[in-house]
């Protein structure tokens, strides 16, 4: 991923999965991924033909180089969109392997790649939790899928301190808690990793500056109450006749 883009290619989209993301989508509706294959991932090149075609040159060098197995060109229109089908797919497809599945967002610098999919390689086995990856490569951006059955007793709370964990590698490795989900409700027990109280209470001041009242996305954003369990125990005040 790493040298597609030093190399100066700008894809349209590259997009990565796993081994068991792989399954799952071969199980369910079948697009000709390789199920004996580590991981998959796709490269979307756009432009005009002849830079189309040299960057694809480049991509294939690259990708050999680096110990892919096979690099397959689509033929088609046809063929790319049912390459395409199943990542688009992929999170539906997972119910095909677990009845629920707890989905992170955490995003790392493109060079620590390979070093947070080995921690969460190993997040998975400490806490005896299958994790499917299905993510943004292109600029790092995660998505571990933690699979999981709720109606076992004790799996949703280990499910939740994977994550945690998948979160804090994240920030780690120099990245951060989100990618593109936001914060909302579920991350915000997570912000002080990434800012300090005096962070928090100058962004808290300019959110009151424009919110005296909290009525714009009320109990988001900042670690009060500190967890999701804590906010279901006891909820935070919002105002009356507001939605969250």
């Amino acid at each position: 991923v790493v040298e597609i883009t030093a190399a100066g290619i700008i894809p349209a989209a590259l997009e990565m999965m796993d081994q068991l993301t792989i399954e799952a989508v071969e199980k369910g509706k079948p697009v000709g991924y390789p199920c004996d294959a580590a991981a998959v991932l796709l490269v979307e090149l756009e432009g005009v033909r002849e830079q189309t075609e040299r960057a694809a040159t480049l991509v294939q060098a690259v990708c050999t180089r680096n110990g892919a197995r096979k690099v397959r060109v689509a033929q088609s229109d046809a063929e790319r969109q049912l390459l395409w089908k199943g990542r688009k797919e992929a999170f539906g497809a997972l119910g095909a392997l677990a009845p629920n599945y707890y989905v992170q967002d955490g995003v790392v610098p493109r060079s620590r790649l390979p070093e947070i999919m080995k921690e969460v390689a190993e997040i998975s086995r400490r806490y005896r939790l299958k994790i499917a990856n299905v993510f943004h490569a292109g600029d790092g951006n995660l998505h571990p899928n933690i699979l999981f059955d709720m109606r076992v007793p004790g799996e949703l709370d280990r499910v939740i301190e994977a994550g945690a964990a998948i979160i804090k590698a994240c920030v780690a490795a120099g990245g951060s808690i989100t990618g593109e989900h936001g914060i909302g409700l579920e991350k915000k027990a997570y912000i002080g990793l990434m800012f300090t109280a005096e962070d928090l209470e100058a962004m808290a001041r300019v959110r009151r500056a424009f919110d005296p009242a909290s009525r714009f996305n009320p109990a988001k954003m900042f670690p009060t109450p500190i967890t999701c369990a804590e906010m279901r125990r006891e909820p935070a005040k919002i105002p009356a006749g507001l939605w969250i």
